[in-house]
């Protein structure tokens, strides 16, 4: 891995680490209104400029930004679990559970998981609070996104099966549980990484959407769906037009993430 691969992940690991730490760095209370300093702009108290109830916009940034974090890394590490269990487990007993097990990826990759994901809120109790509901939708995303990653793993998993190494150690009778383990599965981490940093901003974008919405994270929380509700009415940018750094200050995560997942996948090599 070379030393501009290196930076990327430096940089998406600082990006990460500072939203986690969001709570923490936050300046103020991203609750606390002040009627007097509603709707300015980027100061030196304020940054980031305040909203229309004079909150902290970057308080409410950094505390938004934990929460999109941690929905990202649960609902990527749901995804990759699942993908590696059901792919490893289809390529490597291939056979009729190779054939079930395709047939339901098949499934999974048709739902339409934007209505999928209505109809649950919709049945989800009034009173159950917004974040918990979030996390309820981002979970079930992951449990019908896990079909792409299977299929790569299944697809890597029936290539490594064929290799001298693991034939020669299924001469030697050793399990097949310590050959996946042993063989199969160092070989499909490069994957699983390429795949996790692909995943990780979908999640962070999928509820930062959910919260854009109305079917996330309402007020008066802070969210980075809410920051940007805003920008639904373009009239505001002309004399709001701080609104727009909150987004700006998103893209690096996602772009770092998908430069890291593109150096990831060319510098891959399955192990021999």
């Amino acid at each position: 891995m070379n030393r501009l691969t290196r930076t990327k992940f430096i940089i998406l690991g600082a990006l990460v680490l500072i939203f986690v730490a969001g709570p923490k760095l936050a300046p103020y209370n991203p609750l606390e209104q002040s009627r007097d300093g509603a709707a300015m702009g980027p100061t030196r108290a304020h940054w980031l400029g305040t909203d229309d109830y004079g909150r902290d916009v970057l308080s409410r940034f950094l505390v938004g930004g934990s929460w999109s974090i941690i929905c990202g890394v649960l609902g990527t590490a749901l995804v990759l679990v699942l993908g590696l269990t059901i792919g490893g487990l289809s390529g490597f007993k291939r056979g009729w559970t190779d054939q079930i097990v395709m047939r339901i990826t098949e499934l999974m990759l048709s739902l339409p998981w934007l209505y999928l994901l209505i109809g649950i809120r919709a049945v989800l109790p009034l009173d159950l609070k917004p974040r918990s509901a979030v996390l309820v939708m981002l979970l079930t995303i992951a449990l019908v996104s896990w079909a792409r990653p299977a299929r790569l793993i299944r697809g890597l998993v029936l290539s490594l099966s064929e290799r001298g190494y693991v034939e020669a150690a299924r001469g030697f009778g050793v399990p097949e549980w310590k050959i996946f383990l042993r063989h199969i599965l160092p070989g499909t981490l490069g994957v699983l990484g390429a795949q996790a940093l692909l995943l990780f901003p979908r999640f962070v974008l999928a509820e930062v959407t959910l919260s854009f919405l109305g079917l996330g994270v309402g007020e008066p929380e802070p969210s980075w769906g809410a920051l940007i509700i805003g920008l639904k009415q373009a009239y505001l940018l002309k004399e709001q037009w701080w609104r727009l750094l909150p987004v700006c200050l998103m893209l690096p995560l996602f772009i770092t993430s998908a430069l890291s997942a593109r150096a990831l996948t060319q510098h891959y090599r399955p192990a021999r």
